[in-house]
Parts: C-alpha cells; structure tokens; sequence
C-alpha cells in the first residue's frame, strides 16, 4: 500500500533576499530507527536532511519513500547551504524523546529492515540506500553518516552516535554528527571507493 503524506510545517527559514535557489546536494545524514528514551518506537524516529552544497535547497523539489513506498512530500521551506533539517513522528517533546524536529510526518515509519529513498522531484538527483540487522544499529542510538559526502549505499558510511541528546538516546538531530569525520586516509578511501564501483 502506497500513502501519500505532506509534511506538517512547525517552523522553517524563509529565503534571504538576493539567494539563489538553484538546488544543491541534499542528503539523508542521521536516522533515529529504535529510540528507546520515547513514549513508543514510533513517536520518536526521525530523519535528518543535511544541505550538502553552497546554495540554498527549496524542500518542496524533494520527496523520501520508504521500504513500503511511503512517501514524505515537503511545503515550500528552504535549507540554507551546509544546514540541517529534521523531520520526524512527533513535536511533542514529552513523547518524542526530547527533540525539537523542522517538520512532522503522518503514517511514515522506519523499519528495523527498511531503506530510503530520497529523490529531487523532476531532477536526476536521487539518493537510496538499504540497512538490516548486519548494520551498526543498537537499540536508542541513530545512525550518523561519517560524511555527507560519502556513499549512503555503503554500510561503512554510517556509524551509531555516541553523543547524548533529549532523554537519554544518542544522536545529534540538527547538528553535525558525533561521528563525523574528514580524515586524509578515509576521505582518499572514499575517493578511490566511488570510481571502483
């Protein structure tokens, strides 16, 4: 079953005067899938969108599915260059593990077993992966990308957090990620990864 949901708007940036608004590279940086520090599991999953480029991103060109082909459709609300974005189940902090998202969803969840797709709406910009149990995942921490950078396919992209936030989980929505790393020898891995595959 395909659900077609658009994303309740809590709070957002509007588009400085004279900022082009010409895309950019948005990525899928941090998930939180099992939250133990929430009411349930569901109220406090979350996703958050990093701006990985020197312009400004209207999210309205952007839509995430998930491994049942929900699908998350953004309003009108911009990401400034290098800026985060959090969307999640709940803006209630006393349910949601003590977090302050962007945005809320409606019916869309996030799987033990799951993946994402995020895709530029009428553009060639689309990024997916695909996680399981062979992944880094423990029960109250996200998974944070250790690069924006880097390929979202590849399980070695992606770390839990080891940073406290909210209650008691670990993750860093809104923030640039616990585990984020800029080393020589792992961005030169990277480099030679992505023209291998």
């Amino acid at each position: 079953m395909f659900t077609l949901l658009t994303v309740f708007i809590l709070a957002g940036s509007s588009l400085p005067v004279g900022a082009v608004t010409d895309g950019g590279t948005l990525v899928i940086n941090e998930i939180m899938i099992d939250p133990v520090e929430s009411s349930s599991v569901a109220m406090g999953q979350w996703i958050e969108l990093y701006n990985n480029s020197g312009s400004w991103v209207n999210l309205s060109e952007w839509t995430i599915v998930n491994q049942s082909g929900d699908e998350i459709q953004f309003s009108s609300l911009v990401i400034p260059p290098e800026g985060f974005f959090v969307v999640g189940a709940s803006s209630i902090t006393g349910e949601n593990g003590n977090y302050i998202p962007d945005a809320v969803w409606g019916s869309f969840s996030l799987s033990l077993t799951g993946s994402l797709m995020l895709s530029g709406i009428g553009s060639d910009s689309q990024e997916f992966f695909s996680w399981d149990n062979t992944w880094d995942l423990i029960p109250g921490a996200s998974l944070e990308r250790l690069n924006p950078g880097w390929s979202a396919a590849d399980q070695e992209s992606w770390k839990h957090s080891n940073t406290e936030y909210g209650n008691g989980d670990l993750g860093t929505p809104g923030h640039q990620n616990s585990v984020y790393s800029n080393g020589f020898g792992q961005n030169t891995w990277a480099f030679i990864k992505a023209f291998v595959h």
